[in-house]
């Protein structure tokens, strides 16, 4: 029996493991504008700090998202490599991955684009993690995943920064390295 996407969810809704990190702004960026940049996963380094570099051009439902993650205070001197399938692409509206590393660690990851009217976008992230792996290294997980939410969510807010200064968004207006 093959498991699915759907199979996978199902059984991580029943997971009393964490409770999903999850948070979202209201950005004055149209929402078709913003799902054609957030799309360009590789650019997604020059507005949120949590990604150091990401190979995707694209996010295609059933590729690999291949990234590596900046550390969670810059002190650390670390870059977390990650890949994930992404098993849920709804143009305009939504990215869904799983990421399953370390005996017994799974996770799903959700950005979430919702358009509100009026050129106004609600922009959320979303993600929740199960099993031993995770169990045994909670404490450094559930950290990391409030650094990618904040990171998420302050980049957004840059996003809109940039839009509200320039009336597009384009790669050539945000830094071109990493944020830190």
């Amino acid at each position: 029996m093959t498991t699915t996407a759907d199979d996978i969810r199902a059984v991580l809704d029943q997971t009393h493991d964490m409770e999903p990190v999850h948070g979202h702004v209201d950005v004055r960026i149209p929402a078709a504008t913003l799902w054609e940049f957030f799309r360009q996963a590789q650019l997604w380094p020059q507005w949120n700090r949590c990604f150091y570099r990401v190979r995707n051009a694209d996010l295609v439902a059933g590729q690999r998202l291949v990234w590596a993650f900046q550390p969670i205070r810059p002190v650390y001197l670390y870059k977390m490599p990650a890949i994930a399938d992404i098993v849920q692409v709804e143009a305009g509206h939504q990215v869904a991955w799983h990421v399953t590393a370390l005996p017994g660690f799974f996770a799903r990851h959700v950005y979430r684009l919702e358009d509100l009217g009026d050129g106004l976008t609600r922009f959320g992230s979303w993600e929740k993690a199960m099993g031993g792996g995770f169990r045994a290294t909670r404490r450094f997980w559930l950290a990391h995943f409030l650094f990618v939410r904040d990171r998420s969510l302050e980049g957004a807010r840059l996003l809109e920064q940039r839009y509200q200064e320039t009336g597009r968004l384009d790669a050539a207006d945000l830094p071109s390295r990493p944020l830190w």
